[in-house]
């Protein structure tokens, strides 16, 4: 397994590939359980940048993911909990105000316990 094809196989699963389990914060690849993508709890700061300002709760914090082969760490995604935790959404580029389809993927992913696939599109 090389880096880009790690990244590959989760940025092209489906959400309904993936088992969440909300006591670990943890995302298991049904198809292949050497990939999990881990919440790290620890992690859970103020968030505070002008975008978050344009959902009605203002509240946000900044989250760290770390995605994982064979209980490895290969990469370390972060992605923000906007409107009072409705919704987590990847640090987009500020220049640009976006993120990449990768980051569109692994958020989708990301979102299982927090809203539906639709849900999460309406954010952007």
């Amino acid at each position: 397994m090389n880096y880009s094809n790690f990244i590959k196989t989760i940025a092209n699963s489906a959400r309904a590939d993936w088992l969440y389990d909300d006591d670990f914060g943890r995302y298991v690849y049904e198809k292949d359980i050497r990939f999990s993508i881990v919440n790290d709890r620890e992690f859970d700061r103020k968030f505070e940048e002008k975008w978050v300002e344009r959902f009605s709760d203002v509240t946000a914090h900044a989250n760290r993911f770390n995605m994982m082969f064979n209980a490895s760490v290969v990469e370390t995604f972060y992605a923000a909990a906007v409107d009072g935790y409705r919704v987590l959404i990847p640090y987009p580029e500020i220049s640009k105000m976006s993120i990449s389809l990768g980051q569109y993927y692994i958020g989708r992913i990301l979102n299982i316990p927090y809203c539906n696939k639709n849900e999460y599109d309406s954010y952007f």
